[in-house]
């Protein structure tokens, strides 16, 4: 209880699944929890616990800067950034849509690359802070049927790497890592298995894959099994990881096969 006491921590992509119950947890521990989200329905059980929450467009910069300068006028600091806000489509390297190709970089990438752009002048003037980026075993394996999934979580990790690296060659005080979680019984997990349905016809998809429709099914993760994670790199027992990645997939990023 009281891992995070008093640490200003702003998280996004907050109203349901991970980056929900990641919110909890925190306050949980003790810290002072701005919970943001461009959809402010699930923000009202998290104001009604007394968490603090915005409504927050991760691909706006405008939206960003007023954000970060709404917080530090409120907290007078900024301790954490959890760049939790992301969105999936369905497709393989020919049949992807360009324009929700485009949204997935707006959001995952972008979202991430303003999150970091406004949060670090903030913990660099303090000389502290710690930064968590959700990438996904999308930036590790080739899940081909999410194709540009892979490239935005991809380009998420390495972002991190970038991010860690001028942090601590410049000696801010600042640490900077990711969590690339495995399928986690979220939502959006739910929501893709519709997609799936709608263009697994038009995509080229082998017998044994695990997305086909007798494929295994995998075993799926909780939300707070990322939560904690997001708890411990938000806290100051994380000290010495810097530009760091932890995988939680229960093994399904290094093995071929379907783990149940």
């Amino acid at each position: 209880m009281n891992r995070l006491h008093e640490k200003v921590v702003l998280i996004t992509g907050a109203n349901r699944g991970m980056g929900h119950t990641a919110a909890k947890l925190l306050a949980q521990e003790g810290a002072l929890v701005i919970a943001t989200d461009i959809n402010d329905s699930g923000l009202e059980e998290l104001s009604g616990m007394g968490i603090d929450s915005r409504i927050l467009d991760v691909t706006s910069e405008d939206a960003w800067r007023d954000t970060v300068e709404a917080i530090v006028k409120k907290y007078g600091r900024l301790d954490v950034l959890v760049n939790n806000a992301g969105i999936v489509h369905v497709a393989d390297p020919v049949t992807f849509d360009l324009n929700e190709w485009r949204q997935m970089c707006a959001v995952n990438v972008e979202g991430t690359m303003l999150g970091c752009k406004y949060a670090l002048p903030v913990m660099s003037e303090q000389g502290a802070g710690s930064i968590v980026n959700i990438a996904s075993i999308s930036a590790h394996t080739g899940l081909y049927f999410y194709s540009g999934y892979c490239a935005s979580k991809g380009a998420v990790a390495a972002y991190t790497r970038a991010v860690a690296v001028y942090c601590a060659q410049n000696q801010l005080g600042i640490r900077c890592n990711s969590i690339s979680p495995g399928g986690i019984d979220t939502k959006i997990n739910e929501d893709l298995a519709e997609q799936f349905a709608q263009r697994l016809a038009s995509m080229k998809v082998p017998p044994q894959s695990p997305v086909s429709a007798d494929g295994p099914q995998m075993r799926m993760g909780e939300h707070e099994d990322i939560g904690w994670a997001i708890v411990y790199l938000a806290s100051d027992e994380s000290k010495f990881m810097n530009g760091s990645d932890i995988r939680i997939d229960n093994s399904s990023s290094i093995t071929a096969a379907a783990v149940a």
